[in-house]
């Protein structure tokens, strides 16, 4: 019987954001790893190339801000691979301009998607990681989760948030054997950093390697840690 609170061995895991970038990047590194992958996004066309590439089990199409969406993504991956050991909240968007520019709808949607996303996804996911002694929950966050940067408030308050979320849920389960930790890349090859103005340091599967080693090898001890991937 495997202690509470050790790292993941293959199992299965649940990844948002994962029709592009970063997330299919990770999905494909876990997959790699045996473990089975759903992936989770609103593109089915993404994500069913992600499935037909080898590189994850399931395609589930849906919003992480909509609890409908998020228990559905849940239900029918349970259903299919077994209980979920891993998530790994990658799904987000940008949103750029100076502040006066930005509308309140904007500034609430960039949070609601990098933020809430995260919160109603770890929240579906922890009774059964409880249950079990057993689980970890990766979020990634970014370089702009620590520093300002101008015509980013959206984006960098959401990153600044997922690292506090990661902190306090780490903290919550701690005595019950499942982890939480955050990742912040530095600027990375996506179609996001194309809408900014930083050149590229890194590609999405050197981000990926780090994000496994949270997800499956990173100590119990490492838990509510930022694993700062700057390049």
């Amino acid at each position: 019987m495997t202690p509470a609170g050790t790292p993941a061995g293959p199992g299965s895991a649940i990844v948002t954001g994962g029709g592009r970038g970063i997330g299919a990047a990770v999905a494909r590194a876990l997959t790699a790893r045996g473990v089975k992958v759903t992936v989770f996004a609103r593109s089915q066309a993404q994500l069913e190339a992600v499935v037909a590439s080898g590189w994850a089990a399931l395609a589930v199409a849906g919003d992480v801000r909509r609890e409908e969406d998020v228990a559905r993504v849940v239900a029918l991956h349970e259903r299919a691979l077994g209980p979920v050991e891993v998530l790994v909240n990658d799904a987000g968007i940008l949103a750029r301009g100076p502040v006066e520019a930005l509308s309140a709808a904007t500034f609430r949607e960039v949070l609601d998607v990098n933020l809430v996303g995260a919160f109603l996804c770890a929240r579906a996911v922890v009774p059964g990681m409880k249950a079990r002694c057993r689980g970890r929950i990766v979020n990634v966050a970014s370089i702009s989760g620590t520093l300002g940067t101008p015509d980013a408030s959206p984006y960098n308050a959401s990153k600044w948030g997922l690292i506090g979320l990661t902190k306090c849920l780490a903290e919550e389960l701690r005595s019950h054997g499942v982890q939480c930790l955050a990742v912040s890349p530095g600027s990375t090859d996506t179609e996001l950093l194309a809408r900014t103005p930083f050149p590229p340091q890194m590609e999405p599967d050197d981000v990926a390697r780090v994000i496994v080693f949270a997800a499956l090898d990173a100590p119990a001890a490492m838990t509510g840690s930022n694993l700062e991937v700057f390049g």
